[in-house]
């Protein structure tokens, strides 16, 4: 089994009412023992970032301690993309795009200005 099918099992046969946020830590502790150091789940929660099932949306939200975007434009370019399928997610949107503004100019980027996060 790979890590997508993985992925795909564990959100498909979830127990019910599981808030995605315990879903995405128990995949960022998954990322700390493999050998690729969590690469391909966050490669798979970025594709989930755009796509159409809310709660994959919502995982993805929650692995936060990896880039999803490859600059700052397209981390906001992404997060108004998300925002503008679910509106009723634009607080939580706001919240992991104000959490992750700390990695990217800890990352270097400079083109990230205080009026640029939102």
């Amino acid at each position: 089994m790979n890590i997508e099918n993985l992925m795909d099992y564990l959100v498909e046969h979830r127990a019910p009412n599981l808030p995605p946020g315990y879903l995405s830590e128990q995949l960022l502790s998954l990322s700390w023992i493999l050998d690729d150091e969590g690469g391909q789940i966050f490669a798979i929660g970025k594709r989930w970032l755009n796509s159409s099932d809310q709660f994959r949306v919502s995982v993805a939200l929650g692995l936060d301690e990896a880039f999803m975007a490859d600059s700052w434009e397209e981390l906001v370019e992404l997060a108004d993309s998300v925002k503008a399928k679910f509106p009723s997610m634009a607080s939580d949107v706001d919240n992991w795009l104000n959490n992750s503004r700390r990695s990217y100019v800890s990352r270097g980027e400079k083109s990230i200005s205080d009026g640029d996060a939102t």
